[in-house]
Protein backbone atom coordinates (compact mmCIF):
# COMPACT_ATOMS: atom_id res chain seq x y z
CA UNK A 1 0.00 0.00 0.00
CA UNK A 2 1.47 3.36 -1.06
CA UNK A 3 1.89 6.35 1.23
CA UNK A 4 -1.00 8.19 -0.44
CA UNK A 5 -3.30 5.21 0.12
CA UNK A 6 -2.19 4.89 3.73
CA UNK A 7 -2.82 8.58 4.29
CA UNK A 8 -6.25 8.44 2.63
CA UNK A 9 -7.29 5.41 4.71
CA UNK A 10 -6.14 7.05 7.95
CA UNK A 11 -7.96 10.27 7.03
CA UNK A 12 -11.16 8.33 6.25
CA UNK A 13 -10.96 6.46 9.56
CA UNK A 14 -10.33 9.70 11.45
CA UNK A 15 -13.40 11.33 9.88
CA UNK A 16 -15.58 8.35 10.83
CA UNK A 17 -14.23 8.42 14.39
CA UNK A 18 -14.92 12.17 14.73
CA UNK A 19 -18.41 11.72 13.31
CA UNK A 20 -19.37 8.90 15.67
CA UNK A 21 -18.10 10.41 18.93
CA UNK A 22 -19.33 13.96 18.40
CA UNK A 23 -21.38 15.24 21.32
CA UNK A 24 -23.66 17.56 19.36
CA UNK A 25 -24.57 18.46 15.82
CA UNK A 26 -26.21 21.50 14.31
CA UNK A 27 -29.98 21.63 14.42
CA UNK A 28 -32.45 20.10 16.88
CA UNK A 29 -32.12 16.37 17.54
CA UNK A 30 -35.77 15.98 18.51
CA UNK A 31 -38.93 17.59 17.22
CA UNK A 32 -40.44 17.67 20.69
CA UNK A 33 -39.33 18.42 24.24
CA UNK A 34 -39.03 15.17 26.22
CA UNK A 35 -37.58 16.71 29.38
CA UNK A 36 -40.86 16.53 31.36
CA UNK A 37 -41.53 12.92 30.47
CA UNK A 38 -37.92 11.96 31.24
CA UNK A 39 -38.15 13.64 34.63
CA UNK A 40 -41.21 11.54 35.41
CA UNK A 41 -39.43 8.35 34.32
CA UNK A 42 -35.99 8.99 35.78
CA UNK A 43 -36.89 10.85 38.98
CA UNK A 44 -40.54 10.97 39.98
CA UNK A 45 -41.38 7.28 39.56
CA UNK A 46 -38.27 5.98 41.44
CA UNK A 47 -38.62 8.64 44.15
CA UNK A 48 -42.30 7.85 44.71
CA UNK A 49 -41.89 4.08 44.84
CA UNK A 50 -38.44 3.68 46.38
CA UNK A 51 -39.66 2.97 49.94
CA UNK A 52 -42.22 0.33 49.14
CA UNK A 53 -42.50 -1.39 45.74
CA UNK A 54 -43.36 -4.84 44.34
CA UNK A 55 -40.58 -7.43 44.34
CA UNK A 56 -40.51 -7.38 40.53
CA UNK A 57 -40.34 -3.59 40.33
CA UNK A 58 -36.84 -3.63 38.83
CA UNK A 59 -38.02 -5.79 35.92
CA UNK A 60 -41.17 -3.68 35.51
CA UNK A 61 -39.17 -0.46 35.56
CA UNK A 62 -36.58 -1.83 33.10
CA UNK A 63 -39.34 -2.84 30.67
CA UNK A 64 -41.00 0.55 31.16
CA UNK A 65 -37.77 2.38 30.30
CA UNK A 66 -37.20 0.09 27.30
CA UNK A 67 -40.68 0.94 26.05
CA UNK A 68 -39.85 4.62 26.40
CA UNK A 69 -36.57 4.09 24.50
CA UNK A 70 -38.59 2.52 21.68
CA UNK A 71 -41.01 5.48 21.80
CA UNK A 72 -38.03 7.82 21.62
CA UNK A 73 -36.60 5.84 18.69
CA UNK A 74 -39.86 6.43 16.82
CA UNK A 75 -39.43 10.17 17.35
CA UNK A 76 -35.74 10.20 16.43
CA UNK A 77 -36.39 8.14 13.30
CA UNK A 78 -39.91 8.85 12.09
CA UNK A 79 -39.74 6.12 9.42
CA UNK A 80 -40.55 3.71 12.25
CA UNK A 81 -43.95 5.33 12.84
CA UNK A 82 -46.73 3.09 11.59
CA UNK A 83 -44.45 0.05 11.37
CA UNK A 84 -44.95 -3.24 13.19
CA UNK A 85 -41.69 -4.11 14.95
CA UNK A 86 -40.45 -7.67 14.42
CA UNK A 87 -37.64 -8.25 16.90
CA UNK A 88 -35.07 -10.98 16.40
CA UNK A 89 -34.22 -12.64 19.70
CA UNK A 90 -32.10 -15.48 20.98
CA UNK A 91 -28.75 -16.16 22.54
CA UNK A 92 -25.72 -14.28 21.35
CA UNK A 93 -24.44 -15.45 17.94
CA UNK A 94 -27.58 -17.51 17.23
CA UNK A 95 -27.69 -16.32 13.61
CA UNK A 96 -30.03 -13.33 13.74
CA UNK A 97 -27.93 -11.06 11.52
CA UNK A 98 -27.27 -13.90 9.07
CA UNK A 99 -31.02 -14.47 8.77
CA UNK A 100 -31.64 -10.81 7.93
CA UNK A 101 -28.83 -10.85 5.40
CA UNK A 102 -30.40 -13.90 3.73
CA UNK A 103 -33.83 -12.23 3.78
CA UNK A 104 -32.40 -9.10 2.13
CA UNK A 105 -30.43 -11.17 -0.37
CA UNK A 106 -27.22 -9.29 0.44
CA UNK A 107 -24.72 -8.90 3.28
CA UNK A 108 -26.10 -5.76 4.93
CA UNK A 109 -25.26 -6.51 8.58
CA UNK A 110 -22.03 -7.80 10.12
CA UNK A 111 -22.18 -11.30 11.57
CA UNK A 112 -20.06 -13.17 14.15
CA UNK A 113 -19.11 -10.05 16.07
CA UNK A 114 -18.03 -9.49 19.64
CA UNK A 115 -20.89 -8.90 22.14
CA UNK A 116 -19.51 -5.54 23.22
CA UNK A 117 -19.55 -4.20 19.66
CA UNK A 118 -23.07 -5.27 18.71
CA UNK A 119 -25.62 -2.46 18.35
CA UNK A 120 -29.44 -2.75 18.24
CA UNK A 121 -30.29 -2.10 14.59
CA UNK A 122 -33.65 -1.18 13.04
CA UNK A 123 -34.09 -2.00 9.34
CA UNK A 124 -36.93 -0.46 7.32
CA UNK A 125 -37.88 -0.28 3.67
CA UNK A 126 -36.65 2.76 1.75
CA UNK A 127 -36.00 3.95 -1.78
CA UNK A 128 -32.25 4.14 -1.19
CA UNK A 129 -29.63 3.01 1.33
CA UNK A 130 -29.54 5.37 4.28
CA UNK A 131 -27.91 4.83 7.68
CA UNK A 132 -28.15 6.89 10.84
CA UNK A 133 -26.81 6.13 14.30
CA UNK A 134 -27.55 7.53 17.74
CA UNK A 135 -24.45 7.79 19.90
CA UNK A 136 -24.15 7.77 23.69
CA UNK A 137 -24.36 11.58 23.67
CA UNK A 138 -27.83 11.36 22.00
CA UNK A 139 -26.48 12.93 18.82
CA UNK A 140 -27.68 11.77 15.40
CA UNK A 141 -24.78 10.38 13.39
CA UNK A 142 -25.14 10.17 9.58
CA UNK A 143 -23.30 7.10 8.30
CA UNK A 144 -22.65 5.00 5.21
CA UNK A 145 -23.74 1.33 4.96
CA UNK A 146 -20.08 0.26 4.90
CA UNK A 147 -19.57 1.97 8.27
CA UNK A 148 -21.80 -0.59 10.03
CA UNK A 149 -19.25 -3.32 9.39
CA UNK A 150 -16.37 -1.07 10.39
CA UNK A 151 -18.02 -0.19 13.72
CA UNK A 152 -18.70 -3.82 14.58
CA UNK A 153 -15.56 -5.55 13.34
CA UNK A 154 -13.18 -2.67 13.87
CA UNK A 155 -11.46 -0.16 11.66
CA UNK A 156 -8.22 1.75 11.56
CA UNK A 157 -6.01 -1.23 10.73
CA UNK A 158 -3.41 0.14 8.31
CA UNK A 159 -0.27 -1.47 6.82
CA UNK A 160 2.71 0.25 5.21
CA UNK A 161 4.63 -0.68 2.03
CA UNK A 162 6.41 -3.49 3.86
CA UNK A 163 3.14 -4.94 5.20
CA UNK A 164 3.99 -3.76 8.69
CA UNK A 165 1.05 -2.73 10.90
CA UNK A 166 0.92 1.06 11.15
CA UNK A 167 -2.30 1.23 13.21
CA UNK A 168 -4.36 -1.41 15.03
CA UNK A 169 -8.08 -1.91 14.54
CA UNK A 170 -10.55 -0.50 17.06
CA UNK A 171 -14.29 -1.10 17.48
CA UNK A 172 -16.83 1.60 18.26
CA UNK A 173 -20.04 -0.31 19.00
CA UNK A 174 -19.86 0.77 22.64
CA UNK A 175 -20.36 4.45 21.73
CA UNK A 176 -23.54 3.84 19.70
CA UNK A 177 -26.95 3.29 21.28
CA UNK A 178 -28.76 2.23 18.11
CA UNK A 179 -28.56 2.19 14.31
CA UNK A 180 -31.36 2.91 11.83
CA UNK A 181 -30.95 1.42 8.37
CA UNK A 182 -33.26 2.19 5.44
CA UNK A 183 -32.76 0.03 2.34
CA UNK A 184 -34.62 -0.98 -0.86
CA UNK A 185 -33.53 -4.56 -0.10
CA UNK A 186 -36.20 -4.58 2.64
CA UNK A 187 -39.40 -5.68 0.84
CA UNK A 188 -41.93 -5.34 3.68
CA UNK A 189 -43.45 -1.86 3.81
CA UNK A 190 -45.31 -2.29 7.12
CA UNK A 191 -42.47 -3.95 9.06
CA UNK A 192 -39.36 -2.72 10.81
CA UNK A 193 -36.95 -5.49 11.80
CA UNK A 194 -35.07 -5.00 15.06
CA UNK A 195 -31.81 -6.94 15.17
CA UNK A 196 -31.06 -7.21 18.89
CA UNK A 197 -27.57 -8.06 20.23
CA UNK A 198 -28.97 -11.16 21.94
CA UNK A 199 -28.95 -11.97 25.64
CA UNK A 200 -26.39 -13.36 28.06
CA UNK A 201 -26.07 -13.72 31.82
CA UNK A 202 -23.48 -11.80 33.88
CA UNK A 203 -21.50 -15.00 34.53
CA UNK A 204 -21.28 -15.81 30.82
CA UNK A 205 -18.01 -15.24 28.95
CA UNK A 206 -20.09 -13.57 26.21
CA UNK A 207 -21.68 -11.10 28.61
CA UNK A 208 -21.54 -7.37 27.94
CA UNK A 209 -23.70 -4.37 28.85
CA UNK A 210 -25.23 -4.59 25.36
CA UNK A 211 -26.36 -8.21 25.86
CA UNK A 212 -27.60 -7.91 29.44
CA UNK A 213 -30.76 -10.02 29.65
CA UNK A 214 -32.73 -7.20 31.30
CA UNK A 215 -32.03 -4.93 28.31
CA UNK A 216 -32.69 -7.73 25.82
CA UNK A 217 -36.04 -8.52 27.46
CA UNK A 218 -37.09 -4.89 27.31
CA UNK A 219 -36.27 -4.70 23.59
CA UNK A 220 -38.25 -7.85 22.82
CA UNK A 221 -41.21 -6.95 25.05
CA UNK A 222 -41.62 -3.65 23.21
CA UNK A 223 -42.00 -5.40 19.83
CA UNK A 224 -45.15 -6.55 18.03
CA UNK A 225 -43.81 -9.95 16.96
CA UNK A 226 -40.72 -12.03 17.75
CA UNK A 227 -38.50 -14.33 15.72
CA UNK A 228 -36.65 -16.48 18.26
CA UNK A 229 -33.48 -18.23 17.07
CA UNK A 230 -32.21 -21.60 18.26
CA UNK A 231 -29.03 -23.17 16.91
CA UNK A 232 -29.49 -26.65 15.47
CA UNK A 233 -26.14 -27.57 17.05
CA UNK A 234 -27.78 -27.35 20.49
CA UNK A 235 -30.08 -30.27 19.69
CA UNK A 236 -33.10 -28.53 21.23
CA UNK A 237 -34.10 -25.29 22.86
CA UNK A 238 -32.00 -24.67 25.98
CA UNK A 239 -33.34 -24.31 29.50
CA UNK A 240 -31.84 -20.79 29.53
CA UNK A 241 -33.94 -19.90 26.47
CA UNK A 242 -37.06 -21.35 28.09
CA UNK A 243 -36.46 -19.34 31.27
CA UNK A 244 -35.89 -16.17 29.27
CA UNK A 245 -38.93 -16.64 27.00
CA UNK A 246 -41.11 -17.07 30.10
CA UNK A 247 -40.24 -13.48 31.06
CA UNK A 248 -41.52 -12.12 27.72
CA UNK A 249 -45.08 -10.93 27.25
CA UNK A 250 -47.17 -14.01 26.58
CA UNK A 251 -49.37 -12.30 23.99
CA UNK A 252 -46.52 -11.39 21.61
CA UNK A 253 -46.51 -13.97 18.77
CA UNK A 254 -43.25 -15.94 18.69
CA UNK A 255 -42.01 -17.86 15.67
CA UNK A 256 -39.18 -20.24 16.59
CA UNK A 257 -36.43 -20.64 13.97
CA UNK A 258 -33.95 -23.52 14.13
CA UNK A 259 -30.92 -21.91 12.52
CA UNK A 260 -27.88 -23.52 10.87
CA UNK A 261 -30.05 -26.44 9.75
CA UNK A 262 -27.39 -27.40 7.17
CA UNK A 263 -25.29 -28.86 9.99
CA UNK A 264 -27.79 -31.67 10.67
CA UNK A 265 -29.17 -34.56 8.63
CA UNK A 266 -32.90 -34.62 7.87
CA UNK A 267 -33.81 -37.21 10.51
CA UNK A 268 -31.98 -35.36 13.29
CA UNK A 269 -33.41 -32.01 12.17
CA UNK A 270 -36.98 -33.34 12.32
CA UNK A 271 -36.30 -34.79 15.77
CA UNK A 272 -34.93 -31.43 16.96
CA UNK A 273 -38.03 -29.57 15.71
CA UNK A 274 -40.35 -32.15 17.31
CA UNK A 275 -38.43 -31.97 20.59
CA UNK A 276 -38.58 -28.16 20.64
CA UNK A 277 -42.34 -28.22 20.05
CA UNK A 278 -42.83 -30.83 22.77
CA UNK A 279 -40.70 -28.86 25.23
CA UNK A 280 -42.57 -25.61 24.55
CA UNK A 281 -45.93 -27.38 24.89
CA UNK A 282 -44.94 -29.01 28.18
CA UNK A 283 -43.63 -25.70 29.55
CA UNK A 284 -46.87 -23.97 28.53
CA UNK A 285 -45.16 -21.50 26.17
CA UNK A 286 -47.31 -20.34 23.28
CA UNK A 287 -45.65 -20.11 19.88
CA UNK A 288 -46.70 -19.70 16.24
CA UNK A 289 -44.63 -22.60 14.86
CA UNK A 290 -41.12 -24.02 14.65
CA UNK A 291 -39.28 -23.94 11.30
CA UNK A 292 -35.78 -24.77 10.07
CA UNK A 293 -33.51 -22.25 8.38
CA UNK A 294 -30.01 -21.91 6.97
CA UNK A 295 -28.26 -19.12 5.14
CA UNK A 296 -26.24 -21.77 3.30
CA UNK A 297 -29.00 -23.66 1.49
CA UNK A 298 -26.93 -23.77 -1.70
CA UNK A 299 -24.33 -25.83 0.18
CA UNK A 300 -26.80 -28.53 1.30
CA UNK A 301 -26.09 -31.52 -0.94
CA UNK A 302 -28.76 -33.87 0.44
CA UNK A 303 -31.80 -33.31 -1.82
CA UNK A 304 -34.39 -34.29 0.78
CA UNK A 305 -32.84 -32.07 3.46
CA UNK A 306 -32.56 -29.24 0.94
CA UNK A 307 -36.25 -29.56 -0.01
CA UNK A 308 -37.35 -29.77 3.66
CA UNK A 309 -35.43 -26.67 4.73
CA UNK A 310 -36.49 -24.78 1.61
CA UNK A 311 -40.17 -25.49 2.40
CA UNK A 312 -39.68 -24.26 5.96
CA UNK A 313 -38.01 -21.09 4.70
CA UNK A 314 -41.05 -20.48 2.49
CA UNK A 315 -43.28 -20.88 5.58
CA UNK A 316 -41.14 -18.35 7.48
CA UNK A 317 -41.54 -15.81 4.68
CA UNK A 318 -45.30 -16.45 4.55
CA UNK A 319 -45.59 -15.72 8.28
CA UNK A 320 -43.63 -12.49 7.86
CA UNK A 321 -45.94 -11.56 4.97
CA UNK A 322 -48.96 -12.18 7.25
CA UNK A 323 -47.48 -9.83 9.85
CA UNK A 324 -46.71 -7.33 7.09
CA UNK A 325 -50.35 -7.39 5.90
CA UNK A 326 -51.68 -6.48 9.34
CA UNK A 327 -52.43 -2.84 10.02
CA UNK A 328 -50.25 -1.18 12.64
CA UNK A 329 -51.69 -1.14 16.14
CA UNK A 330 -49.75 0.92 18.68
CA UNK A 331 -49.01 -0.98 21.89
CA UNK A 332 -47.31 1.92 23.65
CA UNK A 333 -50.22 2.78 25.97
CA UNK A 334 -50.82 -0.83 27.00
CA UNK A 335 -47.13 -1.53 27.58
CA UNK A 336 -46.62 1.69 29.51
CA UNK A 337 -49.61 0.87 31.68
CA UNK A 338 -48.19 -2.47 32.86
CA UNK A 339 -46.01 -0.83 35.53
CA UNK A 340 -48.83 1.30 36.91
CA UNK A 341 -51.30 -1.61 37.00
CA UNK A 342 -48.87 -3.99 38.72
CA UNK A 343 -47.92 -1.38 41.34
CA UNK A 344 -51.58 -0.43 41.85
CA UNK A 345 -52.46 -4.09 42.51
CA UNK A 346 -49.52 -4.41 44.88
CA UNK A 347 -50.58 -1.41 46.99
CA UNK A 348 -54.21 -2.53 47.04
CA UNK A 349 -53.14 -5.97 48.30
CA UNK A 350 -50.77 -4.47 50.89
CA UNK A 351 -53.45 -2.06 52.12
CA UNK A 352 -55.87 -4.97 52.40
CA UNK A 353 -53.35 -7.04 54.41
CA UNK A 354 -52.50 -4.15 56.77
CA UNK A 355 -56.18 -3.22 57.17
CA UNK A 356 -57.13 -6.77 58.14
CA UNK A 357 -54.23 -6.83 60.60
CA UNK A 358 -55.46 -3.54 62.04
CA UNK A 359 -59.00 -4.90 62.39
CA UNK A 360 -57.78 -8.02 64.18
CA UNK A 361 -55.62 -5.99 66.55
CA UNK A 362 -58.47 -3.60 67.41
CA UNK A 363 -60.81 -6.54 67.97
CA UNK A 364 -58.28 -8.19 70.30
CA UNK A 365 -57.76 -4.96 72.27
CA UNK A 366 -61.50 -4.46 72.63
CA UNK A 367 -61.94 -8.00 74.01
CA UNK A 368 -59.01 -7.64 76.38
CA UNK A 369 -60.26 -4.28 77.67
CA UNK A 370 -63.62 -5.86 78.38
CA UNK A 371 -61.80 -8.33 80.63
CA UNK A 372 -60.10 -5.48 82.50
CA UNK A 373 -56.60 -6.50 81.41
CA UNK A 374 -53.66 -4.49 82.79
CA UNK A 375 -52.70 -1.47 80.63
CA UNK A 376 -49.08 -2.62 80.43
CA UNK A 377 -50.20 -5.77 78.61
CA UNK A 378 -52.27 -3.72 76.13
CA UNK A 379 -49.50 -1.24 75.40
CA UNK A 380 -47.55 -3.45 72.89
CA UNK A 381 -50.78 -4.18 71.03
CA UNK A 382 -51.62 -0.48 70.89
CA UNK A 383 -48.15 0.22 69.49
CA UNK A 384 -48.79 -2.41 66.83
CA UNK A 385 -52.11 -0.72 66.03
CA UNK A 386 -50.39 2.62 65.55
CA UNK A 387 -47.73 0.99 63.37
CA UNK A 388 -50.33 -0.80 61.24
CA UNK A 389 -52.36 2.41 60.87
CA UNK A 390 -49.19 4.26 59.86
CA UNK A 391 -48.44 1.61 57.22
CA UNK A 392 -51.97 1.84 55.84
CA UNK A 393 -51.75 5.63 55.62
CA UNK A 394 -48.35 5.50 53.90
CA UNK A 395 -49.54 2.88 51.41
CA UNK A 396 -52.65 4.88 50.61
CA UNK A 397 -50.53 7.99 50.15
CA UNK A 398 -48.19 6.16 47.74
CA UNK A 399 -51.15 4.68 45.87
CA UNK A 400 -52.65 8.16 45.49
CA UNK A 401 -49.34 9.59 44.24
CA UNK A 402 -49.01 6.67 41.83
CA UNK A 403 -52.40 7.50 40.29
CA UNK A 404 -51.37 11.15 40.00
CA UNK A 405 -48.11 10.07 38.33
CA UNK A 406 -50.03 7.85 35.91
CA UNK A 407 -52.33 10.74 34.95
CA UNK A 408 -49.39 13.13 34.57
CA UNK A 409 -47.38 10.64 32.52
CA UNK A 410 -50.16 9.77 30.10
CA UNK A 411 -51.22 13.40 29.70
CA UNK A 412 -47.66 14.31 28.72
CA UNK A 413 -47.10 11.26 26.50
CA UNK A 414 -50.42 11.90 24.74
CA UNK A 415 -49.41 15.52 24.09
CA UNK A 416 -46.09 14.39 22.58
CA UNK A 417 -47.71 11.57 20.59
CA UNK A 418 -50.15 13.97 18.93
CA UNK A 419 -47.27 16.19 17.82
CA UNK A 420 -45.40 13.33 16.12
CA UNK A 421 -48.46 11.35 14.91
CA UNK A 422 -48.01 8.27 17.11
CA UNK A 423 -51.30 6.61 18.09
CA UNK A 424 -52.03 6.98 21.81
CA UNK A 425 -55.38 6.85 23.67
CA UNK A 426 -56.61 9.85 25.63
CA UNK A 427 -55.37 9.85 29.26
CA UNK A 428 -58.94 9.33 30.47
CA UNK A 429 -59.20 6.22 28.27
CA UNK A 430 -56.10 4.59 29.76
CA UNK A 431 -58.08 3.28 32.74
CA UNK A 432 -60.41 1.52 30.31
CA UNK A 433 -57.61 -0.48 28.73
CA UNK A 434 -58.24 -4.04 29.78
CA UNK A 435 -55.89 -5.27 32.49
CA UNK A 436 -57.36 -8.68 33.17
CA UNK A 437 -59.93 -10.79 31.39
CA UNK A 438 -62.79 -11.39 33.80
CA UNK A 439 -65.00 -14.44 33.70
CA UNK A 440 -68.20 -13.29 31.91
CA UNK A 441 -70.32 -15.49 34.20
CA UNK A 442 -68.96 -13.59 37.21
CA UNK A 443 -69.90 -10.30 35.55
CA UNK A 444 -73.43 -11.61 35.00
CA UNK A 445 -73.67 -12.80 38.60
CA UNK A 446 -72.49 -9.40 39.88
CA UNK A 447 -75.03 -7.62 37.68
CA UNK A 448 -77.85 -9.91 38.83
CA UNK A 449 -76.91 -9.32 42.47
CA UNK A 450 -76.75 -5.55 41.96
CA UNK A 451 -80.16 -5.46 40.22
CA UNK A 452 -81.80 -8.11 42.41
CA UNK A 453 -82.54 -10.35 39.42
CA UNK A 454 -83.54 -13.96 40.05
CA UNK A 455 -82.82 -16.57 37.34
CA UNK A 456 -84.52 -19.89 36.80
CA UNK A 457 -81.76 -22.50 37.47
CA UNK A 458 -83.10 -24.62 34.61
CA UNK A 459 -82.06 -21.90 32.12
CA UNK A 460 -78.40 -22.22 33.12
CA UNK A 461 -78.63 -26.03 32.88
CA UNK A 462 -80.21 -25.73 29.45
CA UNK A 463 -77.51 -23.34 28.17
CA UNK A 464 -74.76 -25.52 29.58
CA UNK A 465 -76.25 -28.54 27.81
CA UNK A 466 -76.63 -26.71 24.49
CA UNK A 467 -73.08 -25.38 24.42
CA UNK A 468 -71.39 -28.47 25.89
CA UNK A 469 -68.41 -29.59 23.83
CA UNK A 470 -68.37 -26.48 21.65
CA UNK A 471 -64.99 -24.83 21.12
CA UNK A 472 -64.80 -21.04 21.42
CA UNK A 473 -64.16 -19.18 18.15
CA UNK A 474 -61.51 -17.01 19.75
CA UNK A 475 -59.17 -18.88 22.10
CA UNK A 476 -56.70 -16.13 22.92
CA UNK A 477 -56.69 -13.77 25.88
CA UNK A 478 -58.33 -10.46 25.04
CA UNK A 479 -56.12 -7.40 24.72
CA UNK A 480 -53.04 -9.04 23.22
CA UNK A 481 -51.68 -9.27 19.70
CA UNK A 482 -52.55 -12.99 19.37
CA UNK A 483 -56.15 -12.13 20.26
CA UNK A 484 -56.03 -9.39 17.61
CA UNK A 485 -54.66 -11.80 15.00
CA UNK A 486 -57.35 -14.41 15.67
CA UNK A 487 -60.06 -11.74 15.66
CA UNK A 488 -58.76 -10.48 12.31
CA UNK A 489 -58.96 -14.00 10.86
CA UNK A 490 -62.57 -14.34 12.01
CA UNK A 491 -63.46 -10.98 10.44
CA UNK A 492 -61.76 -11.89 7.15
CA UNK A 493 -63.64 -15.21 7.00
CA UNK A 494 -67.05 -13.68 7.69
CA UNK A 495 -66.68 -10.36 5.87
CA UNK A 496 -65.36 -9.20 2.51
CA UNK A 497 -62.59 -7.09 4.01
CA UNK A 498 -58.79 -6.94 3.85
CA UNK A 499 -56.61 -7.09 6.95
CA UNK A 500 -55.18 -3.62 6.37
CA UNK A 501 -58.72 -2.18 6.36
CA UNK A 502 -59.40 -3.44 9.89
CA UNK A 503 -58.26 -1.19 12.71
CA UNK A 504 -58.91 -2.74 16.12
CA UNK A 505 -58.07 0.53 17.88
CA UNK A 506 -60.89 2.29 15.98
CA UNK A 507 -63.33 -0.25 17.39
CA UNK A 508 -61.89 0.43 20.82
CA UNK A 509 -62.30 4.19 20.37
CA UNK A 510 -65.93 3.78 19.32
CA UNK A 511 -66.51 1.66 22.43
CA UNK A 512 -64.99 4.38 24.60
CA UNK A 513 -67.13 7.06 22.93
CA UNK A 514 -70.23 4.93 23.50
CA UNK A 515 -69.28 4.42 27.17
CA UNK A 516 -68.83 8.17 27.61
CA UNK A 517 -72.23 8.80 26.02
CA UNK A 518 -73.92 6.33 28.38
CA UNK A 519 -72.20 7.95 31.35
CA UNK A 520 -73.44 11.39 30.25
CA UNK A 521 -77.01 10.11 29.82
CA UNK A 522 -76.97 8.54 33.31
CA UNK A 523 -75.67 11.73 34.86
Amino acid sequence: MGNDEVYEKIRSNYELLCNIIRQSVSGPQLRVDLSKIEEIINKKIPDTLRKNAPEDFYELYTDFKSEYEKFRDFILYDKLIGKNIIALGGGFSSGKSSFLNALMGKMVLPADIDPSTSVPTYIVSGEKHNVMGINVFDAKVPMQPRDIKKIAHGFGEVEDDEDEMVADAVTLGHVLESIFFSTPLHKYDNIAFLDTPGYSKPDSEKYSAKTDEQIARGQLNSSNDILWFVQADAGTITEEDITFIRTLHEDIPKLIIVNKADKKNLSDLKDIIAKIKSTLDIKGIRYVDVFAFTSRLDQVEDDELNAFVERDMVHIKKQIEIWNSQGYESNFARNFKVLFVRCKEFYEDEIDVESRKLTRLNTSITKLMAEDIDAEILEPLQLMVREAQKNVNELRDISKKLKELQDEFFTEIKFISDMVAIAMPEPSEIDLLQDKVKNPMLLIEEYKKEKGIQTDPSVADMLQSVFAGMEPVINKHAGGSEYRDELLNVMKELCDVQAEEIHINDVYKKTVEYAKMLKTVRE
